[in-house]
């Protein structure tokens, strides 16, 4: 069997590398915080703000993978892999509310201007901050490739985003210190940018999850089709319900009310199978209708 084939070690290492990417995360944000505190520079403070916010999606992840493993029981039939969606929902609220902070202090730094001190430091923390995310964003993604895991996917863009925004706060830094005015704040309000990207696309995403919206909606005719194709029965219609990592997917097709029970059985049977190897989900549910 194939490494990559084994459910739960893709979740385990999954697991470990979201868990890793919060620390790392969370550890790059302290560390901008608290150079800022000494610099009064505004774009390492906003750009340490970011890596928390990214840490906390990090930490939905680990959660997330966390929670797909535990087993279904009589109040959550379902599964637990909408709570997911949920914890992202809230944490895109934090992130702008995060979002907003860094904007109002920027506006004042522009009205009320703070000179920053020890520019070099605070250009070498950014240019670290932005190696280390980059880094870090390449490992996640290349296990979440491996293991075709979304939500790691997904953290690593955040990594990847972070990464970005420090290098572009690198470049504000640089241009203020080569006299510049401005850039400082200029350069936390496009962190807060970024932050406000990241917020809507979480929101976008956990909201189409908890409220039953389907993103794909081409897979329930690519459904049909095939079935329709590949067994020659009438399909009535195909329900898709979005799990966060995945898709529930019901089916309804009209076989021969002739058949025995058991007939019906194996071959409700083969085309579960058979959907579940095409289109890798083995949320899958075929339900008969005579014809």
């Amino acid at each position: 069997m194939k490494e990559s084939s084994t459910p739960n070690l893709a979740f385990q290492e999954g697991r470990n590398a979201a868990w890793l990417s919060m620390w790392t995360l969370l550890g790059i944000g302290v560390v901008e915080v608290v150079v800022s505190s000494y610099t009064s520079s505004l774009t390492l403070l906003a750009d340490g703000l970011d890596s928390m916010a990214d840490a906390l999606i990090s930490f939905i992840v680990w959660f997330g993978i966390y929670m797909i493993q535990k087993p279904k029981n009589r109040l959550f039939q379902y599964g637990y892999a909408k709570v997911e969606s949920f914890a992202a929902f809230i944490a895109a609220v934090v992130v702008i509310i995060l979002g907003l902070f860094i904007v109002f202090h920027a506006y004042e730094r522009i009205l009320h201007p703070v000179e920053t001190t020890h520019p070099e430091i605070t250009l070498l923390t950014l240019l670290g901050a932005g190696i280390v995310s980059l880094h870090r964003a390449f490992r996640v993604h290349k296990i979440a490739k491996k293991y075709n895991l979304i939500s790691l996917k997904l953290d690593a863009k955040n990594s990847i985003k972070d990464g970005s925004a420090s290098f572009i706060g690198f470049g504000s830094v640089l241009a203020g210190y080569f006299g510049i005015p401005y850039m400082d704040s200029i350069g936390s309000m496009i962190i807060a940018g970024y932050i406000f990207f990241m917020a809507y696309v979480a929101l976008k995403e956990s909201t189409f999850v908890l409220l039953d919206a389907v993103n794909n909606t081409q897979l329930s005719d690519n459904i049909r089709t095939y079935i329709e194709k590949e067994f020659s029965i009438p399909v009535s219609k195909v329900l898709l319900r979005p799990l966060g990592h995945s898709l529930n997917i019901e089916v309804h097709v009209v076989l021969d009310p002739l058949s025995t029970l058991k007939e019906s059985h194996e071959f409700v049977k083969v085309i579960r199978t058979s959907l579940i190897k095409k289109f890798k989900n083995s949320e899958i549910l075929v339900i008969p209708y005579p014809r």
